[in-house]
């Protein structure tokens, strides 16, 4: 995996990174989880967001995306930022969090009912978990299957507990999508469904 290419600056004409951190509603001191973080596209968004008193864990599988982000966060002096090596079945957050981060992981998770179901003891009260993943449409889905539909992810969020608070169509390529964590004091999903913006499946 090429994790620098996954940073190329031509990626904010269509991932439009600012507009999604907005629409995150990222209180600072926040505590927040880049799942996937890869070389850490979002991970600085995040930790801009978040200010100083918070934290930033960029959690990946991969070593060397870890080793990447370790490297970029000693050059820019961000010490809320702290690479975290998760493993397929344990996410390993250091402490709870308030936000869920996954952009473009989800549909590469195997038994992702089970995943989320565990990982809600990793989020803190009203913890919330945003997914972001490529619409099942295109020549690359053709090619590798390397996409999965929203109604998907919402089925599956749901079959584990989480209620769908927010979905967002503003980006061309992906679903956008927020989920409350079981237990939390937010609209349920049908009240979501009626007053979250409609998404293009």
């Amino acid at each position: 995996m090429n994790y620098q290419r996954l940073n190329d600056p031509a990626r904010d004409t269509w991932q439009k990174p600012q507009g999604v951190i907005e629409l995150l509603s990222i209180t600072p001191g926040s505590r927040v989880a880049d799942l996937g973080a890869g070389g850490g596209y979002f991970t600085w968004h995040l930790a801009k967001a978040v200010g100083a008193r918070g934290m930033v864990y960029a959690v990946d599988l991969n070593k060397a995306a870890l080793d990447m982000i370790f490297k970029e966060m000693v050059a820019r002096g961000t010490p809320n930022v702290r690479p975290v090596r998760a493993t397929l079945n344990d996410s390993r957050f250091p402490e709870p969090v308030d936000l869920v981060f996954s952009c473009n992981t989800y549909h590469l998770m195997i038994d992702r009912v089970a995943y989320f179901r565990a990982l809600a003891s990793s989020l803190r009260p009203d913890g919330r978990v945003a997914i972001i993943d490529f619409h099942p449409r295109g020549v690359f889905f053709d090619l590798f299957d390397d996409r999965i539909a929203k109604q998907e992810v919402r089925l599956e969020m749901e079959a584990a507990g989480y209620q769908l608070v927010n979905t967002y169509d503003v980006l061309d390529r992906q679903h956008f999508q927020i989920f409350a964590g079981p237990g939390s004091h937010t609209l349920n999903s049908s009240e979501a469904q009626d007053t979250a913006p409609k998404d293009r499946e």
